[in-house]
């Protein structure tokens, strides 16, 4: 099925040739998306105990700017947008832009592999799930440990929120897309 422009919804999708929106409208997308991000990493505090449970919400955020834009490098210019601001309010140093930069530049990556990759809501959760789990080991390299935990259930719990967060967020926008 095409739309008006001759385009089948299933190659806008995730970044391909094809964006879904010109550039300036993208960039924006991006800017508001960054600022959510960087929003739900500052604000949202839950006694939830369980670590990494935020990357549920900002892995869908970033699947989704990729996703709406259809441009692969939204989620790079995401977490772009995330850092400068999160820079800017004083909430993290220098190490924090690293934090910020490597699930996005994870996903844009995977997003890179193909349409087998850029169309499967499984695939897009699995690039999600591992941007979050290297957002772990970016804060555990500048010395943020978790202090009585070890490293393997907070690894994973990083890996399974960001994998459901992406898939659904992927599942919510190709549904979106069919209509």
């Amino acid at each position: 099925m095409t739309n008006v422009n001759g385009s089948s919804p299933q190659r806008i999708f995730f970044g391909s040739t094809d964006a879904a929106v010109g550039v300036s409208t993208g960039f924006g997308i991006c800017l508001i998306a960054g600022w959510l991000v960087w929003a739900v990493d500052a604000w949202l505090r839950l006694p939830l105990h369980l670590p990494g449970w935020r990357g549920l919400i900002v892995m869908a955020i970033l699947v989704a700017a990729r996703g709406v834009t259809g441009l692969p490098w939204a989620a790079t210019a995401a977490v772009c947008s995330a850092a400068v601001i999160g820079f800017a309010a004083g909430d993290i140093g220098p190490h924090g832009v690293l934090i910020y930069l490597v699930p996005g530049l994870i996903i844009d990556a995977f997003g890179l592999l193909g349409p087998a990759w850029r169309n499967s809501a499984w695939r897009i959760g699995l690039s999600a799930g591992v941007a979050n789990a290297a957002k772990f080991i970016s804060v555990l390299a500048f010395g943020a440990g978790f202090h009585g935990v070890g490293t393997l259930l907070p690894l994973s719990s990083h890996f399974v929120f960001g994998l459901a967060g992406g898939a659904l967020a992927a599942v919510v926008l190709m549904r979106a897309h069919r209509n």
